[in-house]
């Protein structure tokens, strides 16, 4: 599980960074009550990215530990792509 929470930390600084040095707009939520974990990137009104895990305590550990996994990997390739603008842009 230390992975895992790794992971979530990682997930919650990405999706902070993105909130602060872009224009994009990050929500990051834990529904203990729907067992679920949702992440919600948009700029503007227009959603860029969005994941939703659903029954999270039940979830075998090697499949959350993926689905984490590839969320980080879609919030690296946001940041690339505004990283990439801001230089462009300059």
């Amino acid at each position: 599980m230390d992975e895992n929470l790794a992971l979530f930390n990682q997930i919650n600084s990405l999706s902070y960074w993105l909130l602060k040095e872009s224009d994009f707009k990050s929500s990051v939520t834990f529904d203990a009550s729907d067992d679920s974990y949702f992440i919600s990137i948009k700029k503007g009104v227009e959603s860029i990215y969005k994941h939703h895990v659903e029954d999270f305590t039940r979830k075998d550990a090697r499949l959350l530990k993926f689905e984490l996994s590839s969320i980080v990997n879609h919030l690296l390739q946001i940041k690339a792509s505004v990283h990439a603008d801001q230089k462009r842009i300059a």
